[in-house]
């Protein structure tokens, strides 16, 4: 089951990080620091962002994906 994008927008702001609006296409970036994962949301803050994409942010911006869903 995936997590409406806008709901994941504010837990990964709650935790520090930035996502910034895709300047064309559909690839939205979330920073950690200097570290930079796209995640496809192609309604824009409407998607559904699936599990596997959060996993992926989780593990390569270095933060704890049960941390993460507590926001959520």
């Amino acid at each position: 089951m995936g997590v409406r994008f806008s709901s994941l927008i504010r837990a990964f702001e709650a935790l520090g990080c930035t996502v910034e609006e895709p300047s064309k296409g559909s690839h939205w970036k979330v920073r950690n620091g200097s570290i930079m994962y796209p995640i496809p949301a192609h309604n824009g803050t409407k998607s559904e962002i699936d599990n596997k994409y959060i996993r992926g942010a989780c593990r390569n911006l270095q933060i704890d994906e049960d941390e993460l869903r507590s926001h959520l």
